[in-house]
């Protein structure tokens, strides 16, 4: 049995738990005052979240006393959304036992805190979780830094990205940093850039230029710093760029700050203009090479016609001179490209059903080209246009021609009428009016264009044959033509990818009249001898083929070189002259001054103009003062003949002479 204890033994235990309890509230104390003396809030919740323990500053903020802690949970003192918050991190920290964190804002006060919610596991058995300790960390300060800083960075954010101009930093020679703008302007994701070497968005001509001018930048060049060159963008399109670059520090690397805006416009714009400049600087050369070529043509014609009115066709030396004359004809149709091209007028202006005209040119041409399939849309009620039927014609058959040659394995030839009205944007770049427009569209899928050759198709001499094998003439007449119907014409094309040529004429209220199609022989009128014509013409060689040509129809002649003998001789013979041919380009005085004194002297003199250049806005305005007539150098025989005829109202005996003395060769080509 054992003994008991003695009093010593028992006053020695005593004393033992009495300094173990001491000690033991010596280290809760030293733990309570480090846990009160925190900034944090430190607290312990049950799985239900009441309050279990609170450090004195959780005790202050929700403004209890100690000895009321276990008579409060956390939904006392939050709202709801925070309490299912609370909650649902109360439970997944006791069904994992992991640490979580998250942030909020107090409802009482608007601070943020930073919390982190850990288990408190049972001693003696440590699988088990009893409590979840909460600190609570006030980072409303932090809280508002940041925010000041977002909104600081917002701002400028909005100014970068909204900046109607691409804003890029690039380091070792790839985009590290770019705003969204570059990604409208080059179809690369931004996100994409910093992988592609920026040189490689820059078109191969301009590269070794950007180069040298970003490297200029980082040496601090600024003579370096605004220039402009063409990039491809993702599609593969081509556009210009105009671009200020500054050299900055980017992530302690040396880099160019760049602000780039896309001028693809302005250029085009620029180039249309200087193309537009161009294109009238030829153009008022071709149409004087065209007239004086006409005229010289006439001296030729006018021999040849006189000569073979008086051979037999058993002749040596008729089929020779039919040749000549034949010749004479052909060089008159490459001089009316010319002038077609120089915007030297349209010959006879009426209101033609366009889808008729196009339907028959178009088989011409399948039938001669059967390797063509054509393809034809014609759009129903087609608004009328007014139009030189001859002259679109010609336009038709030069793209035609043009799209067979751009196919020389054959292909599809699509054609297409439609109604179109065009507002101000539509017209920006082609300096028009707005309004109502018949559009024909011609595409092909042939070999196609590059930018380069495109730029230049509609200029004349211009041609991608081997030398000897095109004029360069067949395209710069199809503009200079549709230019002078106060219609426009624009090309779509890539290489491989073949071309289409839209035309637009502006629309008529006229009525239609029927076509007129050509005589099958030219008929020459043999005059009396009663009438008398004053011939006009600066160029004495005109005045002696053109007078022998009149006195072999039977009329008197009397010729002016010039404007003033002209007037005079008019004055002192008006009763005799009967009609007056007037040249319409003449030195120090023009045919429409001499026209306006002539008609002084007499308002009913009869006159027919006459001209090298086509019938063009000069003449059409002597035509509408009172002018009876025009006739275009070179003419034969029978042009002049029947002109006269229908202006001095006779019809006298005939002579007739077959077509084929002045066969018309139409001249195709293509750029």
């Amino acid at each position: 049995m054992e003994s008991k204890p003695t009093y010593e033994e028992l006053e020695q235990r005593n004393a033992e738990l009495s300094r173990k309890l001491r000690e033991q509230l010596e280290i809760e104390n030293q733990y309570r005052n480090l846990v009160d003396s925190t900034s944090d809030s430190l607290y312990l919740v049950d799985a239900r979240c009441r309050y279990l323990f609170m450090n004195h500053n959780h005790m202050q903020r929700l403004n209890i006393s100690k000895a009321k802690i276990t008579d409060f949970s956390y939904q006392y003192f939050h709202s709801p959304e925070q309490n299912a918050r609370f909650e649902a991190s109360v439970k997944t920290v006791c069904e994992t036992g992991a640490s979580i964190h998250d942030e909020h804002q107090s409802t009482r006060d608007g601070g943020y805190f930073l919390r982190t919610f850990s288990p408190v596991r049972d001693s003696a058995h440590p699988e088990k979780i009893i409590a979840v300790s909460v600190v609570s960390k006030d980072i409303t300060q932090r809280r508002e830094v940041e925010e000041a800083l977002q909104k600081s960075e917002e701002k400028y954010r909005q100014l970068i990205e909204h900046s109607s101009e691409a804003i890029f930093i690039i380091t070792d020679g790839t985009i590290s940093f770019a705003n969204t703008r570059i990604e409208k302007m080059l179809g690369y994701p931004v996100a994409d850039l910093p992988f592609i070497p920026f040189l490689d968005l820059v078109i191969a001509e301009d590269r070794e230029m950007v180069a040298e001018r970003q490297k200029a930048i980082l040496q601090g060049d600024n003579s370096a710093v605004h220039h402009s060159f063409r990039m491809v963008n993702k599609e593969g399109s081509t556009l210009w760029v105009e671009t200020n670059s500054v050299m900055i520090l980017w992530e302690n690397l040396p880099a160019t700050l760049n602000f780039m805006r896309d001028i693809t416009k302005q250029k085009r714009t620029e180039t249309r203009l200087l193309q537009a400049q161009k294109m009238e600087s030829i153009g008022t050369l071709a149409g004087g090479i065209a007239h004086d070529f006409n005229n010289l043509l006439m001296g030729i014609q006018g021999h040849a016609s006189l000569a073979l009115l008086k051979l037999d066709k058993s002749a040596p030396h008729y089929e020779h001179i039919k040749t000549i004359e034949t010749l004479v004809m052909s060089g008159a149709n490459l001089t009316r490209q010319l002038l077609g091209f120089a915007r030297g007028g349209k010959y006879e202006v009426k209101r033609v059903d366009l889808n008729a005209l196009i339907e028959k040119t178009s088989e011409t041409i399948g039938r001669t080209k059967k390797e063509i399939r054509i393809h034809r849309y014609f759009k129903d009620k087609l608004w009328p246009t007014d139009v030189d039927q001859g002259q679109i014609e010609q336009v038709l058959l030069n793209l035609f021609v043009n799209a067979w040659q751009a196919m020389p394995g054959g292909g599809d030839l699509y054609i297409e009428t439609t109604n179109v009205a065009l507002d101000e944007n539509h017209f920006a770049q082609h300096n028009g009016k707005t309004g109502r427009y018949v559009k024909i569209s011609v595409t092909d899928t042939g070999v196609g264009m590059d930018e380069k050759t495109r730029e230049r198709i509609f200029e004349p001499f211009f041609t991608t044959k081997a030398m000897g094998r095109g004029t360069g003439l067949g395209l710069a007449s199809v503009y200079g033509i549709i230019k002078n119907h106060s219609g426009f014409i624009n090309v779509y094309s890539e290489k491989g990818q073949g071309s289409t040529f839209n035309i637009y004429l502006p629309v008529s209220d006229k009525k239609i009249e029927k076509e007129n199609y050509p005589e099958s022989e030219n008929i020459v009128y043999m005059s009396p001898s009663t009438e008398t014509i004053l011939l006009v013409d600066d160029e004495a060689t005109i005045l002696d083929v053109a007078g022998d040509m009149l006195k072999s129809l039977g009329y008197t002649v009397i010729t002016a070189q010039d404007g003033p003998s002209a007037v005079d001789l008019y004055r002192e013979q008006q009763k005799e002259i009967d009609l007056v041919i007037l040249d319409m380009v003449m030195p120090d005085m023009s045919g429409g001054e001499i026209f306006d004194e002539i008609k002084k002297i007499n308002p009913q003199a009869k006159v027919l103009l006459s001209s090298g250049y086509s019938l063009n806005g000069k003449a059409s305005k002597i035509i509408a003062r009172g002018c009876d007539g025009f006739i275009q150098k070179p003419f034969t025989i029978g042009d002049i003949s029947k002109q006269l005829r229908m202006i001095l109202g006779q019809q006298p005996r005939q002579q007739t002479i077959k077509k084929s003395t002045q066969i018309s060769l139409p001249i195709f080509d293509s750029a």
